[in-house]
């Protein structure tokens, strides 16, 4: 069998890695992929000029509305049974679909793959980083995950593979989370879904000294906790004593994100707001603060 596979690029006035992206996923030793490459309202056109280049590589342009628009307007076009998602200045290690998918036909109970990442530089060259599970907790990142991972770790964007089937109308991506949408995105998937984690970097995570990438601009992302709570009572999860184990866990990492990002003016949280009233410190606690 080898069910189709959609793969998810969005870009948004980058150029100069998306070609790259692309050719990773057409060199993939697994051939039957679809490729949307979602356009997220550049000022200029490259993205379908470069489109045009690849085989199943079909352009699309829509207004701008950030990374989780372009992901969901992705996943409502696509075909595939299963779907990925690249960012356009990552790529693949050829094998990664082929390793994926086999793991998914062979376990009915897994609905998303991921793995580990090798960081790469600027220009593409591998620095020696990698992003991913300890060899000591490597069993932690595969099966029920939920409460391993929640405020601690999350899946690295360029490497899950996800059956469609986990996109539902109370499980897509935030589109008002402009940073942290794949943290938000995850935790809420790992509460429904089983995962596999495969010990191997499958995915290149180019890493580089640039303003304009999101996962530099850590201030922004004060506020997504209480987001992610409220998220989790959309899903439907009305159990008082688990949401209130839920606002514990955010609790801490959000004061956590918030003392590395304001050392100088760092929160502390006592065992009374943490057992007591969690929710309420989530979203009273933390304030973004202008500098």
């Amino acid at each position: 069998m080898t069910p189709l596979v959609t793969v998810i690029i969005p870009t948004y006035n980058r150029s100069e890695y998306l070609k790259n992206a692309i050719q990773s996923v057409v060199s993939q030793s697994y051939k039957n992929i679809e490729i949307l490459v979602i356009d997220d309202g550049s000022s200029s056109n490259y993205a379908e000029a470069i489109c045009a280049e690849f085989p199943n590589c079909i352009y699309h342009f829509k207004e701008n509305g950030g990374l989780s628009s372009a992901r969901n307007f992705g996943i409502k076009l696509s075909k595939g049974a299963y779907i990925a998602f690249l960012d356009d200045d990552d790529f693949w290690e050829t094998s990664k679909i082929e390793k994926q998918v086999s793991v998914l036909l062979e376990n009915s109970s897994i609905d998303c793959v991921h793995s580990s990442v090798a960081v790469v530089d600027e220009k593409g060259k591998v620095t020696g980083k990698y992003f991913g599970a300890s060899q000591n907790k490597i069993h932690k990142r595969s099966g029920d995950v939920f409460w391993n991972a929640l405020g601690v770790w999350v899946v690295k964007s360029p490497t899950p593979l996800i059956r469609k089937t986990v996109f539902q109308p109370d499980l897509l991506f935030d589109e008002s989370i402009k940073i942290g949408e794949d943290v938000d995105f995850y935790q809420r998937m790992f509460y429904r879904h089983k995962v596999h984690y495969i010990n191997e970097p499958l995915a290149y995570y180019r890493e580089y000294d640039n303003a304009d990438r999101l996962s530099l601009q850590r201030k922004k992302y004060i506020g997504l906790h209480e987001k992610m709570f409220f998220n989790f009572k959309k899903m439907g999860i009305k159990n008082p004593f688990l949401l209130h184990k839920i606002a514990r866990r955010l609790l801490v990492s959000a004061a956590g994100m918030w003392n590395e990002i304001y050392p100088q003016n760092p929160v502390k949280i006592n065992k009374i707001d943490l057992y007591l009233r969690p929710v309420y410190c989530l979203c009273h606690c933390f304030t973004e603060k202008d500098e």
